[in-house]
């Protein structure tokens, strides 16, 4: 069980100087392919190890989801091979992840069901890949953030916990539970659930170290008296048996920032990679004083479930225009690179100091792609709507071997406006005409 914490905000410099600061990098960008008419959310990535991008994003409404694979050094739609999987429901989250021989493993959450692919060979082709649907819990239940993994015997594990619903209006009884399989994954009762909180972990991404033992950077949702409830950046170990709740051991870092009244819902955010050693560093979206974005990146070396003093963490900016999305991956050097949205354009933020969470590190960032360097949408306004625009957000990261990054993100079309076109017609509704699942490819 998860308490909360005495959390203090940020550390010292390295902040981005009011974030939009920085050269823009140089990046090639494209639209991922869809059927027509497919509208797509945010993507989830892996990358091979000859520097092939592996990705899922799923529809943005009435269900499915597409694999993608784009080999190395790839710059456009056509170089791409998708193919298209069906659910029931609308998949409200991807997560993908690949086995030691380069092989796609993925998991869609739905409304109702959760549900688990995998594909061995002929991957960028329908008959290659077998999709089953392993849970059914009829809404009670869900699966958010890059949750799953691979353990080192290329066995899967999530973490599942109860359904959130909006502003608590029927919430039921908070736990989070692991889901594992040893074998024959596409039968749904060789898989497991373990209970192992009454406490909602959500927005999880799940590492393992390389003795097999789970580490998560999660959100901890903990009751409230003044507000309800609090959510807090976290950090999780589990040593033994993991089907044990009493082996999940952790440490509330920092309070986490959300706005359901940002234009885009600004979700609680967190990211966890591992360094060669097994030691955990951390981004998080975290609620400063006065409730100010800090963008936080937080490293531990030593006993780091036992308690935020051995805990280090950077500013890495507190820019008041973050937007929705913060991910974290560590180079093979060990250095950290952060995307996160700032003012809905994509921001790739990079530290080669020997401690980057140290107070004098610094932390260059750079524009991956400026929302309005993109052609406006002119044709599918919305009614009386003269404007069009577009919101990137939540973007993920992978890095190549050569140090290229890859970054998935979700664009935008936004209608808004002022000036009726037509006088006698109704106000301009600002609103989504479409939105898209969009990849950067940056070169080492």
């Amino acid at each position: 069980m998860i308490s909360a914490c005495s959390c203090s905000g940020g550390g010292g410099g390295g902040k981005d100087g009011g974030g939009g600061g920085g050269g823009s990098s140089d990046a090639t960008h494209f639209f991922l392919p869809t059927k027509t008419g497919d509208n797509t959310a945010a993507p989830s990535l892996a990358v091979d190890g000859a520097g092939g991008v592996h990705t899922v994003y799923p529809t943005y409404a009435g269900g499915g989801a597409y694999y993608a694979y784009c080999a190395n050094g790839c710059q456009r739609a056509s170089d791409i091979s998708v193919v298209r999987f069906e659910t029931e429901g609308t998949v409200a989250n991807v997560a993908l992840t690949l086995n030691a021989q380069g092989k796609p493993r993925v998991l869609m959450s739905a409304y109702a069901k959760v549900y688990y692919a995998s594909c061995d060979s002929n991957c960028t082709d329908q008959s290659g890949w077998k999709v089953t649907p392993i849970i059914e819990h009829s809404g009670k239940k869900e699966v958010t953030g890059p949750a799953f993994a691979l353990d080192p015997q290329g066995r899967p594990r999530f973490l599942l916990h109860t359904h959130i619903t909006y502003a608590g209006i029927g919430q039921g009884e908070p736990r989070t539970e692991y889901v594992t399989c040893d074998t024959n994954c596409h039968d749904p009762s060789a898989w497991k659930a373990y209970p192992i909180a009454e406490q909602i972990w959500h927005r999880t991404r799940l590492r393992f170290n390389a003795e097999g033992q789970p580490r998560l950077g999660t959100i901890v949702r903990l009751p409230d008296a003044s507000v309800g409830f609090r959510d807090y950046g976290t950090y999780v170990e589990c040593h033994g048996d993991c089907t044990q709740d009493d082996a999940w051991e952790g440490v509330a870092l920092v309070e986490a920032y959300a706005d359901e009244n940002e234009a885009v819902t600004l979700k609680p955010s967190i990211s966890l990679d591992l360094t060669s050693s097994g030691a955990p560093r951390l981004l998080v979206l975290a609620a400063g004083a006065g409730s100010k974005k800090q963008l936080l990146y937080m490293s531990c070396d030593q006993q780091c479930k036992t308690g935020d003093q051995n805990w280090t963490r950077q500013l890495v900016s507190e820019n008041a225009e973050i937007t929705d999305g913060v991910d974290l991956a560590l180079d093979a050097q060990g250095h950290p690179r952060a995307v996160y949205s700032l003012d809905y354009n994509i921001m790739l933020a990079s530290c080669d100091a020997a401690n980057c969470a140290a107070a004098d590190a610094k932390w260059t960032p750079q524009v991956v792609e400026a929302a309005n360097n993109m052609k406006a949408d002119e044709i599918f306004l919305y009614e009386n709507c003269t404007v069009g625009t577009w919101f990137l957000h939540t973007p993920s990261l992978v890095l190549t071997r050569e140090g290229g990054a890859r970054i998935g993100y979700q664009s935008r079309d936004v209608s808004g406006g002022w000036i009726k076109k037509d006088p006698n017609g109704p106000d301009c509704v600002a609103g989504t005409d479409m939105t898209w699942s969009r990849l950067a490819v940056i070169k080492p």
